[in-house]
C-alpha cells in the first residue's frame, strides 16, 4: 500500500507510523484495526449488527436484484471505460463485498471503502485480497487517486448527499468516472426504505441537477427494473396500506427478501434483457437509476 494519504479533519498528508497514519498538524493517528487502515475518528459506527452482514452477504448472491445490478455495473463500465483493466477504481460502501469481489473477478482492480468496520472484516474473509479503508464519504482521506468510484445503493444512505458528492470529486482523478445506482421515485417510498434508513428516493431529473451542480458531466443514466416496475409499484402501494395498520419489523422484512427460485429466475431474466437494452437506449422509468458520470 504506497498511496498518499490525507487527513479528513484538516486535509493535510498523512505520514505512516508502525501504529497507522498520524496527522501532525492536528495531532491525529488513525490506527490499523485488524490490518485495515481506519480514518473514521467517531466510534458510533461499530454499534451496527454485525450479524446483518453475513445474512445480506447470502441473500445477495441468489436474490435477483442484486445480481442484476452487479452484472449491469460490471457490463456499463466494460462498455465506457477503455482499458478497464488498467484502470484504478474505490468501491465505496462495499459492505460484505459482494460487488467488490465480482468487479474484483470481472478483471478490475478494486479497492473498498465502508463506515462499518464489521463489513469490511466480513468482506476480507468473502474476497480475493484487495485494499480496504475504513472512510465516511463526508471526509475521504483521498486525493485524486482514482480514475473510477463506485457508490453502488450508498448515496439515498447519506443526508449530505452534496457533501458526499464534493468528496468523492476531490479523490477523483482529473478525468475520473463515478459510477452510482439509487432507488428512484419518492412516491415508491415504503417500509422497505425505512427499515433501510434511506434519507430519500430520486428521480432523474433530480439526479442529473444534483451532479451537475457538483461538477460532475453525466455521461450515461438509465433507470432500470423497467419491465417489473408495474408490479412493484403496485406491491409498495399495498404495503404502505398495511404498513400503517402494523409496523413491520426488521425479521419481517428479511422474510420478505427471501427468494422462490423459479420467480426469482424469470425476474432476473427480465433484469439481463434490461441489461442488454441499456447498452443502446436508456429506460424510460424503473424503480432503480444507474449513472456514469465524468468529473468536469
Amino acid at each position: 500500500m504506497c498511496q498518499d494519504f490525507y487527513c479528513p479533519e484538516c486535509r493535510s498528508k498523512l505520514s505512516r507510523t508502525d501504529e497507522g497514519y498520524l496527522c501532525q498538524p492536528c495531532a491525529t493517528l488513525y490506527p490499523l484495526t485488524d490490518g485495515i487502515p481506519s480514518f473514521v475518528r467517531h466510534a458510533i459506527v461499530d454499534s451496527y449488527d454485525a450479524s446483518a452482514f453475513e445474512f445480506l452477504f447470502k441473500m445477495e448472491q441468489q436474490h435477483f436484484w442484486h445480481i442484476g445490478r452487479k452484472e449491469m455495473a460490471l457490463d456499463t463500465l466494460k462498455r465506457n471505460i477503455p482499458n478497464l483493466e488498467a484502470v484504478k477504481m474505490l468501491e465505496i460502501g462495499c459492505g460484505n463485498g459482494n460487488i467488490l469481489s465480482y468487479l474484483n473477478r470481472g478483471g478490475i482492480q478494486v479497492e473498498g471503502g465502508d463506515i462499518f468496520i464489521e463489513g469490511l472484516r466480513f468482506c476480507r474473509q468473502q474476497t480475493a485480497p484487495v485494499p480496504l479503508y475504513q472512510v465516511d464519504v463526508l471526509s475521504l482521506p483521498f486525493r485524486d487517486e482514482y480514475d473510477v468510484i463506485g457508490a453502488f445503493d450508498v448515496l439515498e444512505h447519506i443526508e449530505d448527499d452534496d457533501k458526499a458528492l464534493a468528496e468523492i470529486y476531490l479523490a477523483l482523478k482529473s478525468t475520473g468516472k463515478l459510477m452510482l445506482t439509487v432507488p428512484a421515485y419518492n412516491f415508491m417510498w415504503s417500509y422497505a426504505d425505512e427499515s433501510a434508513r434511506h434519507k430519500r428516493r430520486y428521480s432523474k431529473n433530480d439526479l442529473v441537477v444534483k451532479l451537475e451542480q457538483n461538477s460532475f458531466i453525466i455521461k450515461k443514466i438509465s433507470y432500470y427494473m423497467c419491465f417489473l416496475f408495474p408490479l412493484l409499484l403496485s406491491i409498495r402501494l399495498i404495503s404502505n396500506i398495511l404498513w400503517r395498520e402494523q409496523v413491520r419489523s426488521d425479521r419481517q422484512v428479511r422474510i420478505e427478501l427471501k427468494t422462490i427460485p423459479i420467480v426469482n429466475c424469470i425476474f432476473l431474466g427480465l433484469l439481463r434483457l434490461e441489461k442488454w437494452l441499456i447498452r443502446y437506449v436508456n429506460l424510460p422509468f424503473g424503480t432503480s437509476l444507474l449513472v456514469l458520470a465524468e468529473k468536469k
